[in-house]
């Protein structure tokens, strides 16, 4: 039961959003994993897969995700994966294969992934 709680939690945040297409102004490219273990029921290993303009998070139990993003700076506005409709807005910063992300607006339970480790490049 814990672990049908568990991914139907994941589910909620990987389901397809309404938001338009963003267009790039920047681009993160390659494949980032982070294993997330302070966020309770969303504690797992994620794959998250930056081309120009998109991203694929590939979440535990096999769900994925899709959204879309805009960089401005060291500032990246994301839109998806998941139910919520807002952005995340937040800084990131590479460092050699490390990618971590402050967050400067973010409602969503995204938020819970891409800030509880650096991601490492694979």
């Amino acid at each position: 039961m814990k672990h049908v709680r568990r991914a139907a939690a994941i589910a909620l945040i990987l389901a397809t959003t309404p938001a338009a297409l963003a267009a790039a102004s920047g681009t993160l490219s390659g494949t980032y994993v982070t294993t997330v273990k302070t966020a309770g029921s969303l504690d797992g290993t994620y794959h998250i897969v930056f081309s120009p303009g998109r991203f694929v998070l590939h979440a535990p139990y096999g769900l994925i995700g899709h959204g879309t993003y805009v960089i401005s700076g060291s500032r990246i506005t994301l839109h998806g994966p998941g139910s919520c409709a807002s952005a995340g807005i937040y800084e990131f910063k590479i460092s050699g294969t490390s990618l971590t992300f402050k967050k400067i607006k973010d409602v969503c339970s995204r938020v819970e992934v891409l800030t509880a480790h650096p991601l490492k490049k694979v």
